[in-house]
């Protein structure tokens, strides 16, 4: 077990219990102008494509992202909007 400060708690990402995705995690953690690089490996639905998915998470919490696919194949590239 460790302490941590406030500073320290408030940079490390966080996941809400539950069945929140990793990826759910980091797209709600994210800053405005904020881009990340999302990999399959991370990425964990069957169903759903990250594109897909940032556009339902935007219309449920208010948020805005733009989700474009890596041409080399390492996966899609977010960047947080709004």
């Amino acid at each position: 077990m460790k302490k941590l400060t406030r500073d320290e708690a408030s940079q490390m990402r966080r996941k809400p219990d539950g069945k929140a995705s990793y990826a759910r995690g980091v797209l709600l953690a994210m800053n405005v102008g904020e881009i990340i690089l999302l990999e399959p490996k991370d990425w964990t639905q069957k169903t759903q494509i990250p594109k897909t998915y940032c556009l339902q998470l935007g219309r449920d919490t208010g948020r805005e992202w733009r989700c474009e696919k890596a041409m080399d194949g390492s996966g899609w590239i977010i960047e947080r909007l709004k």
